[in-house]
């Protein structure tokens, strides 16, 4: 039995991906600056609650936080179909988003559209900002 060690979201073409991939999952995810990516979709997530009453889509929350023009949006290897290049970027902010909700930053209910909301992460330290703000006006 042959064990697949590639990233999972890396699963939809041969070969591995090319190191500017695993570089942007660690910068979206990793100990250094997931948690500012992190919140970054938690408050795109709040702020489209308070406009629509519904969560955004996972593709919404990422085309807002990583236009692609953005540095963090790696190139593509020629090699890749667009259908495999379709999987791979769906199953890349899946498991990023995952990571988030790990975190605490984001949740959802699977199978349920739209459901996108902040997690507990995210309310602790709007609640402790906010509480901040009540202590320096009085």
């Amino acid at each position: 039995m042959t064990v697949d060690t590639r990233p999972p979201w890396w699963r939809a073409t041969p070969g591995d991906p090319p190191p500017h991939w695993y570089i942007a999952f660690e910068v979206l995810t990793g100990d250094e600056r997931g948690a500012d990516w992190g919140m970054a979709a938690a408050i795109h997530v709040a702020r489209i609650r308070r406009r629509t009453g519904r969560g955004p889509t996972f593709a919404e929350v990422f085309d807002e936080l990583l236009p692609q023009s953005s540095p963090l949006q790696p190139p593509w290897p020629a090699h890749v179909s667009s259908k495999s290049r379709h999987d791979i970027m769906q199953s890349f902010r899946r498991h990023v988003a995952i990571e988030w909700k790990r975190q605490g930053w984001i949740n959802w209910d699977v199978g349920v559209p739209r459901s996108l909301r902040v997690g507990p992460s995210f309310r602790e330290r709007s609640r402790s900002r906010q509480a901040g703000r009540s202590e320096g006006s009085s």
